[in-house]
């Protein structure tokens, strides 16, 4: 059933652009080219950010009118990319080095919201690889909320083209459910969902999925369509589309969200070799507009 069209004014969701939509694009460029496309919010790297400079980001930022909506990189790998939470031990403890600074910038940028990926699989036992995400969650959300930021986490459906470090011979869990019962059992206040379209398609689209979890547990949401053909156990995050031109049903997600509580950003994720091939203006663009035609209710602000 569909959310009154009254709550639906009330509530839009907010268009933004995540920086591996258009993977290789320095941060200054990035930002650019998002705000030229209208984008009013971005995610960024914490990485990134830092080596940018803080205030030269933040003057950047209020020059082009953007704002930072979720930073990757509270576990980082390297100079861009982040680190999954289910890294062995001693990376993970490399990769708190730094962590009150990373939370200070994103504080500083006004961002309120760091995004996390829990592995899908892992080398450890289910039950132990679930154990150490809950206490890394727990751990993470806590220096989090020190600086006004919530943890956002987000559970990986698609099983084919895994990265190494996501990767293991073990699941450790796929679903929204089974992520927000684990936030329940950590009782980590400051963490919560992000959604993933891409994923919760792969899943089976099951609105109750995400209505299920309430507006206290769903933090980020990201978007991206699937290809027409294929079976869920052969979807690859590189088959990624632009919201609209796929098989998912966003009136069905829409009206989820909106049920949900949920009236925040809504980021256009693509890793899809095709698609990063064109120039990238035209992908900016082209995101925008999937941003705000692929819903069916009046949820996306133009």
């Amino acid at each position: 059933m569909s959310a009154p069209r009254g709550a639906d004014a009330a509530r839009p969701f907010v268009p933004c652009l995540n920086p591996a939509t258009l993977a290789g694009i320095p941060l200054e460029p990035f930002l650019a080219l998002a705000a030229g496309a209208g984008f009013p919010t971005v995610e960024i790297s914490i990485q990134q950010a830092q080596a940018h400079g803080t205030s030269r980001l933040r003057d950047l930022l209020q020059e082009l009118g953007v704002s930072v909506a979720a930073a990757s990189g509270i576990l980082p790998a390297g100079p861009v990319l982040p680190a999954p939470l289910l890294v062995d031990p001693d990376t993970y403890r490399a990769c708190l080095d730094g962590l009150d600074q990373r939370l200070e910038t994103m504080a500083a940028l006004g961002c309120t919201v760091a995004t996390t990926v829990l592995n899908p699989r892992s080398p450890l036992q289910t039950c132990e690889a679930r154990a150490v995400a809950g206490e890394r969650i727990a751990q993470l959300a806590t220096a989090a909320a020190g600086h006004g930021v919530r943890l956002a986490v987000e559970t990986v459906t698609v099983q084919a083209g895994l990265p190494p470090e996501l990767d293991g011979p073990h699941p450790v869990l796929a679903t929204l459910p089974q992520l927000a019962e684990l936030l329940d059992e950590t009782s980590a206040d400051g963490a919560g969902v992000l959604v993933d379209s891409f994923h919760w398609a792969a899943a089976g689209a099951d609105p109750a999925h995400i209505t299920g979890l309430g507006p206290h547990h769903i933090t980020h949401v990201q978007i991206a369509d699937l290809p027409d053909g294929h079976a869920t156990g052969e979807l690859a995050d590189s088959q990624r589309l632009f919201p609209g031109d796929g098989t998912a049903n966003w009136r069905n997600l829409a009206d989820a969200l909106t049920q949900a509580g949920y009236a925040g950003p809504v980021s256009v994720e693509l890793f899809n070799p095709k698609l990063r091939a064109l120039p990238a203006g035209q992908i900016a663009r082209l995101s925008h507009h999937a941003a705000t035609s692929c819903w069916t209710l009046a949820e996306a602000t133009p």
